[in-house]
């Protein structure tokens, strides 16, 4: 097509000069010949070959440069036009290239070092624009978060080629790279590579788009999913566990209150019958706390919302598991900051999610053997989304949690220690109480090393509990502030 149109244009200029000699010739002949032929005879009157040579000379050389002149001017007029539009083309495709949402970088095929970029590629990476260029990008994409987004890079680009070497790297679409930008932070990339042909240069676009937010963002959906999930899970069993925990309280009293009289009536027993009544009782009276906490998962009531100061509540629930945390070898570090804020909740409720988090991390400190067990509570005031929170962690440095049970072990009866009389209902209650006082509970752990619950609750940002000196007994705060010390 384009030769086609070339030779249209060479064809056009052809005619267009014959026509053109044409009008010139007839206008020297009707106007300008006759004078000028008596101006030359006028000046050399006695020369006719002189004559004859300056007219004829002078008509070729005035034809021709009015025809040169008219053909030149259409030309230039032609060409300008044209670069005109080129100029408005590349000017059009350049603020494209300056707009894009996703960054392009154009490489060199021979040694993959960066011709241009736009403002999207450079923001992306954290570097000036006019710094990048000359660039190698190996050296921009390098230092990535995993091996595998450099095992890419190294195939596309050679960046591990010691000779020097640069073949050309093969297209490819939509590949994931774990990278660090220049101030080295970790992002989630897509990139693009494709080969681009300009005459005789052979150019690479890549083409970049920061996934980080994106993949952040489906990490909060999935947990918002699960623990909507989890939710529906919780409604469901406290309905079923209401109903059996009503059926089943009564004749478990029946059982209890009978051995407890035959225990009373100790002349008529044997020592072994006493031990077998202390069992029933004592059994039954674990089958009772189920029960309990089975009436208390499944209860429905609006919760009760007062101020309420964390440092007593962790202090006061602590102090239930000390002799035993300390025979056990455990060693107990409390870091509440003095100006963590109050929260709006029930401190019995609370005191019974501190109350778990403190027997599960017993549990598996006591199963670890370890030269030091740590037991770590801190408490912190934080912003979330622009929220005032307060902020509790509590780490342990047990048994961990096995990767395969992490999605389970908020569900009701799920229990890691059933052996050893584990109910499965702790998390479960923590999690619905930590719920209903709209806060949220995340775990993170490994196993054989460590485990962490961390619990955000929304903060009463008008109040500021001094916890230093509210422990110490030496003044009360200015509102009325449920304390925890109270069932």
């Amino acid at each position: 097509m384009k030769k086609i149109g070339n030779a249209r244009i060479v064809l056009f200029f052809a005619v267009l000069t014959i026509v053109l000699t044409w009008f010139v010739i007839f206008g020297y002949e009707q106007f300008l010949r006759r004078p000028f032929y008596a101006w030359v005879e006028a000046h050399y009157p006695n020369d006719k070959h002189l004559q004859d040579l300056i007219e004829q000379r002078v008509e070729h050389f005035g034809i021709s440069t009015a025809v040169d002149v008219i053909v030149v001017t259409l030309l230039l007029r032609l060409i300008n036009r044209e670069q005109m539009k080129l100029r408005a083309s590349e000017k059009r495709y350049r603020a494209l290239f300056e707009h894009a949402s996703d960054g392009i970088g154009v490489i060199a095929a021979d040694d993959h070092r960066i011709i241009d970029v736009n403002k999207k590629f450079s923001d992306i990476l954290g570097y000036m624009q006019q710094s990048l260029i000359g660039s190698h990008v190996c050296d921009l994409l390098r230092s990535d978060a995993d091996r595998s987004s450099h095992g890419l890079l190294s195939n596309v680009f050679n960046c591990d080629q010691a000779d020097g070497k640069t073949p050309e790297p093969a297209a490819w679409r939509d590949a994931e790279l774990k990278i660090k930008n220049r101030q080295g932070n970790n992002l989630i990339l897509s990139a693009s590579c494709s080969a681009l042909s300009m005459g005789k240069d052979r150019l690479f676009i890549l083409i970049i788009r920061d996934l980080t937010e994106e993949k952040r963002l489906e990490l909060e959906k999935r947990e918002m999913e699960r623990q909507l999930f989890q939710t529906s899970k919780l409604a469901s069993i406290g309905e079923l566990s209401a109903g059996v925990a009503h059926e089943i309280n009564n004749p478990l009293n029946c059982i209890i209150n009978f051995a407890q009289l035959l225990k009373d009536d100790g002349a008529a027993l044997g020592d072994d019958q006493k031990k077998m009544l202390d069992g029933i009782i004592e059994e039954g009276d674990r089958i009772a706390d189920i029960v309990r906490d089975l009436l208390t998962f499944a209860r429905q009531d609006p919760p009760m919302r007062t101020l309420v100061a964390i440092g007593p509540v962790i202090e006061n629930s602590v102090s239930l598991f000390g002799r035993q945390l300390e025979k056990d070898g455990i060693k107990v570090e409390i870091d509440v900051a003095a100006d963590t804020r109050a929260v709006l909740a029930d401190a019995s409720r609370l005191r019974q999610v501190v109350v778990n988090m403190i027997s599960n991390a017993h549990h598996a400190l006591k199963a670890k053997r370890a030269d030091e067990k740590v037991f770590r509570i801190v408490a912190r005031n934080l912003e979330r989304e622009g929220r005032p929170v307060v902020h509790i962690e509590f780490y342990d440095n047990g048994t961990g949690i096995a990767r395969e049970q992490m999605d389970k072990i908020f569900d009701p009866f799920f229990t890691t220690r059933r052996d050893s009389g584990g109910t499965g209902l702790g998390l479960s209650l923590s999690f619905a109480i930590i719920r209903d006082y709209d806060g949220r509970i995340m775990v993170d752990s490994r196993e054989g090393s460590y485990t962490r619950f961390t619990v955000e609750l929304p903060a009463d940002s008008s109040w500021e509990a001094d916890y230093a000196e509210s422990v110490a007994g030496r003044r009360r705060a200015e509102y009325s502030v449920d304390d925890g010390r109270t069932a």
